[in-house]
Protein backbone atom coordinates (compact mmCIF):
# COMPACT_ATOMS: atom_id res chain seq x y z
CA UNK A 1 0.00 0.00 0.00
CA UNK A 2 1.27 3.48 -0.93
CA UNK A 3 -0.10 6.67 0.58
CA UNK A 4 1.06 10.15 -0.42
CA UNK A 5 -0.04 12.79 2.08
CA UNK A 6 -0.01 16.59 1.68
CA UNK A 7 3.05 16.59 -0.60
CA UNK A 8 4.58 19.98 -1.49
CA UNK A 9 7.50 20.62 -3.84
CA UNK A 10 8.24 23.89 -5.63
CA UNK A 11 10.65 23.84 -8.57
CA UNK A 12 9.41 27.11 -10.06
CA UNK A 13 7.53 26.16 -13.21
CA UNK A 14 6.84 22.66 -11.86
CA UNK A 15 5.34 22.09 -8.44
CA UNK A 16 3.23 19.90 -6.21
CA UNK A 17 0.64 21.42 -3.88
CA UNK A 18 -1.05 19.37 -1.17
CA UNK A 19 -0.83 16.31 -3.42
CA UNK A 20 -2.64 13.26 -2.03
CA UNK A 21 -2.76 9.83 -3.62
CA UNK A 22 -3.50 6.31 -2.40
CA UNK A 23 -2.82 2.90 -3.94
CA UNK A 24 -3.96 -0.22 -2.13
CA UNK A 25 -2.12 -3.50 -2.58
CA UNK A 26 -2.88 -4.88 -6.06
CA UNK A 27 -4.32 -1.59 -7.40
CA UNK A 28 -3.39 -0.33 -10.85
CA UNK A 29 -3.71 3.44 -10.39
CA UNK A 30 -3.36 5.55 -13.53
CA UNK A 31 -2.68 9.25 -12.95
CA UNK A 32 -3.94 11.41 -15.81
CA UNK A 33 -3.34 15.05 -16.59
CA UNK A 34 -1.84 17.56 -19.03
CA UNK A 35 1.86 18.25 -19.45
CA UNK A 36 3.16 20.27 -16.49
CA UNK A 37 0.45 19.02 -14.12
CA UNK A 38 3.04 17.44 -11.81
CA UNK A 39 2.52 13.77 -12.71
CA UNK A 40 6.18 12.89 -13.22
CA UNK A 41 7.20 15.02 -10.24
CA UNK A 42 4.78 13.08 -8.03
CA UNK A 43 6.15 9.78 -9.31
CA UNK A 44 9.77 10.88 -8.74
CA UNK A 45 8.94 11.86 -5.17
CA UNK A 46 7.39 8.46 -4.51
CA UNK A 47 10.43 6.75 -6.06
CA UNK A 48 12.82 8.82 -3.93
CA UNK A 49 14.44 10.69 -6.82
CA UNK A 50 13.22 14.03 -5.39
CA UNK A 51 12.75 15.15 -1.78
CA UNK A 52 9.48 17.03 -1.13
CA UNK A 53 9.53 20.30 0.82
CA UNK A 54 6.90 18.88 3.14
CA UNK A 55 4.38 16.06 3.39
CA UNK A 56 5.13 12.35 3.63
CA UNK A 57 5.10 9.11 1.67
CA UNK A 58 4.10 5.82 3.30
CA UNK A 59 4.86 2.37 1.88
CA UNK A 60 3.08 -0.44 3.74
CA UNK A 61 2.63 1.90 6.68
CA UNK A 62 6.31 2.90 6.90
CA UNK A 63 7.32 6.54 6.34
CA UNK A 64 9.91 6.42 3.53
CA UNK A 65 9.95 10.16 2.75
CA UNK A 66 13.61 10.56 3.74
CA UNK A 67 14.84 7.15 2.59
CA UNK A 68 16.98 6.81 -0.57
CA UNK A 69 15.41 5.07 -3.58
CA UNK A 70 17.12 1.72 -2.96
CA UNK A 71 15.63 1.49 0.55
CA UNK A 72 11.99 1.91 -0.52
CA UNK A 73 11.38 -1.41 -2.27
CA UNK A 74 9.86 0.30 -5.32
CA UNK A 75 10.71 -0.11 -9.02
CA UNK A 76 10.68 2.95 -11.28
CA UNK A 77 10.43 2.78 -15.09
CA UNK A 78 11.14 6.23 -16.62
CA UNK A 79 9.79 7.29 -19.99
CA UNK A 80 13.27 6.81 -21.53
CA UNK A 81 13.43 3.24 -20.07
CA UNK A 82 17.03 4.00 -18.86
CA UNK A 83 18.54 0.71 -20.01
CA UNK A 84 22.33 0.46 -19.62
CA UNK A 85 23.67 0.56 -23.19
CA UNK A 86 26.91 -1.33 -22.40
CA UNK A 87 25.04 -4.30 -20.91
CA UNK A 88 23.18 -7.07 -22.69
CA UNK A 89 19.48 -7.58 -22.06
CA UNK A 90 20.36 -10.44 -19.70
CA UNK A 91 22.76 -8.24 -17.72
CA UNK A 92 20.24 -5.38 -17.55
CA UNK A 93 17.55 -7.65 -16.12
CA UNK A 94 19.97 -9.43 -13.77
CA UNK A 95 21.33 -6.18 -12.33
CA UNK A 96 18.69 -5.52 -9.61
CA UNK A 97 18.89 -9.15 -8.45
CA UNK A 98 22.66 -8.91 -8.11
CA UNK A 99 22.32 -5.62 -6.24
CA UNK A 100 20.16 -7.45 -3.70
CA UNK A 101 22.82 -10.11 -3.22
CA UNK A 102 21.05 -12.95 -5.06
CA UNK A 103 23.13 -16.02 -5.88
CA UNK A 104 23.94 -16.74 -9.54
CA UNK A 105 21.45 -19.60 -9.47
CA UNK A 106 18.74 -17.23 -8.23
CA UNK A 107 19.73 -14.71 -10.90
CA UNK A 108 19.49 -17.32 -13.66
CA UNK A 109 16.11 -18.56 -12.43
CA UNK A 110 14.74 -15.02 -12.03
CA UNK A 111 15.84 -13.90 -15.48
CA UNK A 112 14.57 -17.12 -17.06
CA UNK A 113 11.16 -16.62 -15.49
CA UNK A 114 10.73 -12.97 -16.42
CA UNK A 115 12.01 -13.19 -20.02
CA UNK A 116 9.52 -16.00 -20.55
CA UNK A 117 6.70 -13.84 -19.15
CA UNK A 118 7.64 -11.02 -21.54
CA UNK A 119 8.42 -13.31 -24.49
CA UNK A 120 11.91 -11.85 -24.93
CA UNK A 121 14.06 -14.99 -24.64
CA UNK A 122 15.45 -14.31 -28.11
CA UNK A 123 16.76 -10.88 -27.02
CA UNK A 124 18.87 -11.81 -23.97
CA UNK A 125 22.27 -11.53 -25.67
CA UNK A 126 21.53 -8.31 -27.53
CA UNK A 127 22.27 -4.78 -26.34
CA UNK A 128 19.61 -2.05 -25.97
CA UNK A 129 20.87 -0.05 -28.94
CA UNK A 130 19.85 -2.86 -31.29
CA UNK A 131 16.27 -3.10 -29.96
CA UNK A 132 13.06 -1.48 -31.19
CA UNK A 133 11.04 0.81 -28.92
CA UNK A 134 8.60 -1.95 -28.06
CA UNK A 135 11.42 -4.37 -27.25
CA UNK A 136 13.15 -1.82 -25.04
CA UNK A 137 9.90 -1.26 -23.18
CA UNK A 138 9.54 -4.99 -22.47
CA UNK A 139 13.11 -5.22 -21.22
CA UNK A 140 12.62 -2.22 -18.92
CA UNK A 141 9.43 -3.72 -17.48
CA UNK A 142 11.11 -7.11 -17.08
CA UNK A 143 14.00 -5.50 -15.18
CA UNK A 144 11.54 -3.68 -12.92
CA UNK A 145 9.46 -6.76 -12.08
CA UNK A 146 12.16 -9.43 -11.80
CA UNK A 147 12.90 -8.67 -8.15
CA UNK A 148 9.21 -8.48 -7.15
CA UNK A 149 9.08 -4.89 -5.85
CA UNK A 150 6.40 -3.61 -3.49
CA UNK A 151 5.06 -1.44 -6.30
CA UNK A 152 5.82 -0.54 -9.90
CA UNK A 153 6.06 3.17 -10.83
CA UNK A 154 5.59 3.85 -14.55
CA UNK A 155 6.23 7.22 -16.20
CA UNK A 156 4.35 7.28 -19.53
CA UNK A 157 5.80 3.90 -20.57
CA UNK A 158 3.99 3.80 -23.92
CA UNK A 159 4.53 7.45 -24.96
CA UNK A 160 7.37 6.56 -27.35
CA UNK A 161 5.43 3.77 -29.08
CA UNK A 162 3.40 4.12 -32.26
CA UNK A 163 -0.39 3.50 -31.99
CA UNK A 164 -0.19 -0.12 -33.17
CA UNK A 165 2.42 -0.98 -30.52
CA UNK A 166 0.53 0.89 -27.80
CA UNK A 167 -2.44 -1.49 -27.92
CA UNK A 168 -0.09 -4.45 -27.62
CA UNK A 169 1.68 -2.83 -24.67
CA UNK A 170 -1.65 -2.26 -22.91
CA UNK A 171 -2.62 -5.90 -23.41
CA UNK A 172 0.73 -7.00 -22.01
CA UNK A 173 0.43 -4.80 -18.92
CA UNK A 174 -3.16 -5.94 -18.32
CA UNK A 175 -2.18 -9.60 -18.57
CA UNK A 176 0.82 -9.22 -16.27
CA UNK A 177 -1.20 -7.29 -13.70
CA UNK A 178 -3.94 -9.93 -13.72
CA UNK A 179 -1.39 -12.74 -13.35
CA UNK A 180 1.09 -11.18 -10.91
CA UNK A 181 -1.28 -8.82 -9.03
CA UNK A 182 1.42 -6.20 -8.49
CA UNK A 183 0.64 -2.67 -7.29
CA UNK A 184 1.23 0.02 -9.94
CA UNK A 185 1.12 3.80 -10.21
CA UNK A 186 1.22 4.76 -13.88
CA UNK A 187 1.20 8.36 -15.18
CA UNK A 188 -0.07 9.34 -18.63
CA UNK A 189 -1.85 12.08 -20.57
CA UNK A 190 -3.78 9.55 -22.68
CA UNK A 191 -7.37 8.97 -21.54
CA UNK A 192 -7.59 5.74 -23.58
CA UNK A 193 -4.66 4.42 -21.54
CA UNK A 194 -6.61 5.10 -18.36
CA UNK A 195 -9.60 3.14 -19.65
CA UNK A 196 -7.39 0.32 -20.93
CA UNK A 197 -5.40 -0.26 -17.74
CA UNK A 198 -6.68 1.39 -14.58
CA UNK A 199 -8.47 -0.25 -11.69
CA UNK A 200 -8.49 3.23 -10.12
CA UNK A 201 -7.67 6.64 -11.56
CA UNK A 202 -6.61 10.12 -10.52
CA UNK A 203 -6.56 13.45 -12.36
CA UNK A 204 -3.85 16.07 -11.75
CA UNK A 205 -3.97 19.76 -12.59
CA UNK A 206 -1.62 22.52 -11.49
CA UNK A 207 0.33 20.33 -9.09
CA UNK A 208 -2.75 19.00 -7.32
CA UNK A 209 -4.60 15.70 -7.45
CA UNK A 210 -8.02 17.22 -8.03
CA UNK A 211 -9.99 13.99 -8.46
CA UNK A 212 -9.43 10.32 -7.70
CA UNK A 213 -11.68 7.28 -7.58
CA UNK A 214 -13.08 4.81 -10.08
CA UNK A 215 -12.19 5.19 -13.75
CA UNK A 216 -15.77 6.21 -14.61
CA UNK A 217 -15.91 8.85 -11.87
CA UNK A 218 -12.62 10.43 -12.89
CA UNK A 219 -13.25 10.47 -16.65
CA UNK A 220 -16.74 11.88 -16.06
CA UNK A 221 -15.61 14.54 -13.60
CA UNK A 222 -15.88 18.24 -14.39
CA UNK A 223 -12.13 18.69 -13.85
CA UNK A 224 -11.19 15.97 -16.32
CA UNK A 225 -13.82 17.03 -18.85
CA UNK A 226 -12.20 20.45 -19.19
CA UNK A 227 -8.99 18.76 -20.28
CA UNK A 228 -10.24 15.65 -22.06
CA UNK A 229 -13.28 17.02 -23.82
CA UNK A 230 -16.63 15.30 -23.55
CA UNK A 231 -16.00 11.97 -25.30
CA UNK A 232 -17.28 8.97 -23.36
CA UNK A 233 -14.57 6.32 -22.87
CA UNK A 234 -15.52 2.85 -21.64
CA UNK A 235 -13.70 -0.36 -20.82
CA UNK A 236 -15.52 -3.67 -20.92
CA UNK A 237 -15.31 -7.36 -21.73
CA UNK A 238 -16.73 -8.91 -24.91
CA UNK A 239 -19.63 -11.26 -24.11
CA UNK A 240 -20.78 -11.83 -27.71
CA UNK A 241 -18.93 -11.53 -31.01
CA UNK A 242 -20.40 -12.26 -34.43
CA UNK A 243 -21.05 -10.71 -37.82
CA UNK A 244 -18.75 -7.74 -37.28
CA UNK A 245 -20.51 -6.76 -34.06
CA UNK A 246 -19.52 -6.99 -30.43
CA UNK A 247 -21.65 -7.03 -27.32
CA UNK A 248 -19.52 -5.62 -24.51
CA UNK A 249 -20.28 -5.77 -20.80
CA UNK A 250 -19.64 -2.26 -19.45
CA UNK A 251 -20.35 -1.90 -15.73
CA UNK A 252 -23.06 -4.57 -15.99
CA UNK A 253 -24.70 -3.09 -19.11
CA UNK A 254 -24.66 -4.61 -22.60
CA UNK A 255 -23.25 -2.19 -25.16
CA UNK A 256 -23.44 -3.17 -28.85
CA UNK A 257 -20.64 -1.91 -31.12
CA UNK A 258 -19.84 -2.38 -34.78
CA UNK A 259 -16.29 -3.62 -34.33
CA UNK A 260 -14.08 -6.68 -34.46
CA UNK A 261 -12.98 -8.72 -31.47
CA UNK A 262 -13.17 -12.07 -29.76
CA UNK A 263 -15.19 -13.52 -26.91
CA UNK A 264 -13.78 -12.66 -23.48
CA UNK A 265 -11.48 -9.93 -24.78
CA UNK A 266 -11.08 -6.73 -22.79
CA UNK A 267 -11.71 -3.72 -25.06
CA UNK A 268 -11.86 0.09 -24.85
CA UNK A 269 -14.74 1.92 -26.56
CA UNK A 270 -15.45 5.57 -27.33
CA UNK A 271 -18.80 7.29 -27.86
CA UNK A 272 -19.24 10.93 -28.83
CA UNK A 273 -21.84 12.89 -26.82
CA UNK A 274 -23.48 14.20 -30.00
CA UNK A 275 -24.26 10.59 -31.01
CA UNK A 276 -26.50 10.06 -27.98
CA UNK A 277 -30.22 10.85 -28.04
CA UNK A 278 -32.05 11.47 -24.76
CA UNK A 279 -35.77 10.66 -24.52
CA UNK A 280 -38.49 10.54 -21.93
CA UNK A 281 -39.17 7.04 -20.51
CA UNK A 282 -41.91 5.27 -22.48
CA UNK A 283 -42.06 7.95 -25.17
CA UNK A 284 -39.79 6.49 -27.81
CA UNK A 285 -39.84 4.38 -30.95
CA UNK A 286 -36.28 4.26 -32.23
CA UNK A 287 -34.08 1.77 -34.05
CA UNK A 288 -30.93 2.36 -31.98
CA UNK A 289 -29.39 -0.90 -30.72
CA UNK A 290 -28.33 0.63 -27.41
CA UNK A 291 -30.85 1.92 -24.88
CA UNK A 292 -30.05 2.70 -21.25
CA UNK A 293 -32.19 4.12 -18.47
CA UNK A 294 -30.11 6.89 -16.90
CA UNK A 295 -30.33 9.33 -14.00
CA UNK A 296 -29.24 12.92 -14.65
CA UNK A 297 -26.47 14.10 -12.33
CA UNK A 298 -25.49 17.48 -13.77
CA UNK A 299 -26.23 19.87 -16.64
CA UNK A 300 -23.59 22.25 -17.99
CA UNK A 301 -23.78 24.88 -20.76
CA UNK A 302 -21.67 24.23 -23.88
CA UNK A 303 -22.26 27.26 -26.05
CA UNK A 304 -25.58 26.77 -27.91
CA UNK A 305 -25.89 23.24 -26.46
CA UNK A 306 -26.14 21.76 -22.98
CA UNK A 307 -23.98 18.88 -21.74
CA UNK A 308 -26.00 16.37 -19.73
CA UNK A 309 -24.03 14.15 -17.35
CA UNK A 310 -25.92 11.05 -16.35
CA UNK A 311 -25.30 7.53 -15.12
CA UNK A 312 -26.75 4.05 -15.36
CA UNK A 313 -25.39 2.34 -12.26
CA UNK A 314 -21.58 2.55 -12.57
CA UNK A 315 -21.70 3.60 -16.24
CA UNK A 316 -21.25 7.36 -16.61
CA UNK A 317 -22.47 9.07 -19.75
CA UNK A 318 -22.22 12.56 -21.31
CA UNK A 319 -24.66 13.72 -24.01
CA UNK A 320 -25.37 16.97 -25.84
CA UNK A 321 -28.92 18.35 -26.09
CA UNK A 322 -30.32 21.66 -27.27
CA UNK A 323 -31.46 24.20 -24.72
CA UNK A 324 -35.07 23.77 -25.83
CA UNK A 325 -34.76 19.99 -25.31
CA UNK A 326 -33.72 20.59 -21.69
CA UNK A 327 -37.12 22.15 -21.03
CA UNK A 328 -39.03 19.67 -23.18
CA UNK A 329 -37.44 16.61 -21.54
CA UNK A 330 -37.47 18.06 -18.04
CA UNK A 331 -33.71 17.63 -17.75
CA UNK A 332 -32.61 18.38 -14.20
CA UNK A 333 -30.64 16.70 -11.46
CA UNK A 334 -32.28 13.38 -10.57
CA UNK A 335 -34.45 13.17 -13.69
CA UNK A 336 -34.83 9.71 -15.28
CA UNK A 337 -34.34 9.51 -19.04
CA UNK A 338 -33.59 6.97 -21.77
CA UNK A 339 -30.22 7.30 -23.55
CA UNK A 340 -30.16 5.84 -27.08
CA UNK A 341 -27.24 5.44 -29.47
CA UNK A 342 -26.49 3.36 -32.55
CA UNK A 343 -24.04 0.47 -32.56
CA UNK A 344 -22.16 2.19 -35.39
CA UNK A 345 -21.57 5.21 -33.11
CA UNK A 346 -19.61 3.08 -30.64
CA UNK A 347 -15.99 2.88 -31.77
CA UNK A 348 -13.36 0.48 -30.54
CA UNK A 349 -10.09 2.29 -29.77
CA UNK A 350 -8.16 -0.52 -28.05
Amino acid sequence: MIVVENLHLNLGEFKLEEAYLEAQRGDYVVVLGPSGAGKTLLLECIAGLRRPDRGRILVDGVDVTKLPPEKRGLAFVPQSYALWPHMTVYENIAFPLRCRGASEREVREGVKWVVSEFDIEHLVYRKPGTLSGGEQQRVALARALVWEPKALLLDEPTAALDPALKSGAWRLLRRLHEELEFTAIHVTHDMAEVAALASKAAFMWGGRVVKQGSVGEVLASMEASRYLGDTNIYRGRVVEASGGELVVDVEGHRVVAVAGGSLGELVVLSLRPEDIVLLKPGAYDVSARNMLEVIVEEVEPRGPLMLVKARAGGLHLKAYVTRSSVDHLGVEDGARLIACFKASAVRRIA
